[in-house]
């Protein structure tokens, strides 16, 4: 009797319901993902890397390369797939069904009132959302899949450590698999360095630590993520010149003072994107802020103002909730912060930070529901109303994905759908035209080439496209 009860009690573990549903949703909605092509980063990343052509290359370059994590990834996918677009698909679609996994989980370990509703919501909402779509499929895209995949388990090992009794043997164990797991984020994507100051927040606002046992708790468990973070920056300053080099490309990009106020737009774009997803875009134009005065920069600031402050609020009522918004922002600070970038706005950057948004979201709409209920208990119609309005959120978040992922299938349908967003910016306008190039359609090639030249004279790539696509044209190409 004993042995059957073990049993079924394991066989309603592997079928339970929401581990079912956090595995079939996202398959169902990234199934065509895997009809996605090669596009733009891809070819010199993946495709064009010397560095991938054997492993005995591969291996001779590890004491230099950036990221050798997320490139043995793609070394792996070579020797599989070679140019095969469809097999590369299979690691991003996995690594973003781990990763909802892994949400689902650590949010259960924050044990509040109805936390396995909160979970299940967090994980779904994070795994069928439009604004994963560029980490999934774009293939390139794989460093913030990869990273965050191996940030979430050292997360969710470091939860179970110190869950575990003191003396437990185990414990030193499940951290030194953290120690490692984040050591393998880091080496996938650089902006894991967060990742200390990530059990700090969880430490303060969710298990309420404080004084001795906070200093106890940082000083045995924190410490060592905070060594690792010390000597990797170490390491790349003095053993990785490309290191040097971006660092000295950002800080002559633009002033300070101006990335710092066009970020402030940048993040409350961000948001704006969470609930506004067919506003997404493979590379959007957004504006240098160079004054407080400058619209919508106001706006901006009360967004992002009211946000912090909904998180101070909530500190005390919704810890969870005043977590997520922490981790948000928290993990924009790499990507969105005082280091300037080319980009002020990429959408993967906001994979792992989405995360935080989520979390505050279901909790937000699990409390409107209870007090929904709480209201109206004697109305009928009032649970599948409020149920229904759920589901068809669902399935709209279902359906933009899945029109999301069509356009990665062909370099026209990216370009086209990001000039039509960005039509003020150059670099789409080329790569429209390359698309249009590699076709042979040259009408339509040298009219991009031409649109892309009258908004930035000084491209050199687009002149030099522009060149060879008129040789092509007449026929005088060598």
């Amino acid at each position: 009797m004993l042995a059957h009860n073990f049993v079924f009690m394991r066989i309603s573990k592997v079928f339970n319901p929401s581990v079912f549903w956090l595995a079939a949703l996202p398959l169902v909605v990234y199934i065509n993902s895997f009809l996605g092509d090669f596009q733009f980063d891809d070819f010199p990343s993946i495709l064009e890397n010397p560095h991938l052509d054997r492993w005995q290359i591969f291996v001779e370059h590890l004491d230099h390369m950036v990221r050798p994590v997320l490139y043995a990834t793609f070394l792996f996918d070579r020797y599989l797939y070679a140019e095969w677009a469809r097999g590369y698909h299979f690691m991003n679609v996995g690594l973003h069904i781990l990763s909802g996994f892994l949400v689902y989980r650590i949010v259960l370990y924050a044990r509040l009132e109805g936390i396995s509703s909160i979970a299940l919501g967090t994980a779904i909402l994070f795994l069928i959302h439009p604004l994963g779509t560029e980490t999934v499929t774009y293939l390139s895209g794989r460093a913030s899949g990869l990273m965050t995949g191996f940030y979430l388990l050292a997360f969710l090992l470091y939860l179970r450590a110190t869950e575990e009794p003191e003396r437990d043997r185990n414990r030193s164990l499940w951290v030194a698999c953290s120690l490692l797991a984040f050591l393998l984020a880091v080496g996938s994507k650089e902006t894991a360095v967060t990742f200390p100051v990530a059990l700090l927040l969880w430490d303060v606002l969710i298990r309420r630590l404080q004084g001795q046992n906070l200093r106890s708790r940082v000083l045995s468990y924190h410490m060592p993520f905070w060594t690792m973070v010390a000597v990797g920056v170490v390491v790349a300053i003095w053993n990785h010149p490309q290191y040097s080099y971006l660092a000295d490309f950002s800080l002559h990009l633009r002033p300070l003072w101006d990335n710092v106020l066009s970020q402030i737009h940048a993040v409350t774009y961000a948001i704006f994107l969470f609930f506004a997803p067919w506003k997404q875009n493979f590379d959007h134009d957004l504006p240098i802020v160079y004054s407080f005065f400058q619209w919508p920069l106001v706006v901006d600031l009360m967004v992002l103002g009211g946000l912090i402050t909904s998180g101070v609020l909530a500190i005390r009522r919704f810890p969870l909730a005043a977590f997520g918004i922490g981790w948000f922002f928290l993990q924009l600070l790499p990507t969105n912060s005082m280091i300037p970038r080319t980009d002020l706005l990429s959408e993967r950057n906001l994979y792992l930070p989405s995360i935080g948004l989520y979390i505050a979201v279901v909790i937000g709409g699990v409390g409107l529901s209870r007090w929904i209920f709480k209201k109206r208990p004697s109305i009928l119609w009032v649970r599948p109303v409020v149920r229904t309005i759920g589901l068809a959120g669902v399935l709209a978040l279902c359906v933009m994905t899945v029109q999301r992922n069509a356009i990665f299938h062909d370099p026209v349908l990216l370009w086209k759908d990001t000039v039509q967003k960005s039509p003020y910016k150059a670099r789409p306008h080329n790569n429209l035209g390359h698309s249009y190039a590699l076709r042979g359609d040259w009408n339509n090639a040298i009219e991009e080439f031409r649109v892309a030249l009258t908004l930035n004279p000084d491209y050199p790539l687009a002149q030099e496209n522009l060149r060879q696509a008129y040789l092509f044209h007449v026929g005088r190409a060598e």
